[in-house]
């Protein structure tokens, strides 16, 4: 309960073949995140609580060009799609 938790470092993939510890999404569903907190003093033992913030939609294409140019600028991971001659 002193320390913020936090979700910078997690990475996400839709490869089922996955060996790196990522967690794997199927695309085209709709995820709710979920954190559980387990006390061992409590009487029921655990709590669970979710945000509606953080509810996605997991694609893998986008129809609108706009879009995808969007996510491979922002994407710190989608440097393979990026432009060799553009300047970052």
């Amino acid at each position: 309960m002193r320390q913020i938790i936090s979700f910078d470092r997690v990475k996400l993939t839709n490869n089922e073949m996955d060996d790196k510890g990522h967690i794997i999404l199927q695309s085209m569903h709709k995820y709710k995140p979920r954190v559980h907190l387990i006390v061992q003093d409590w009487p029921k033992g655990s709590k669970t609580f979710s945000f509606k913030e953080t509810e996605f939609t997991t694609v893998t294409a986008y129809q609108n060009q706009q879009i995808t140019k969007l996510k491979i600028d922002r994407n710190p991971f989608a440097k393979g799609f990026r432009d060799p001659g553009r300047n970052r």
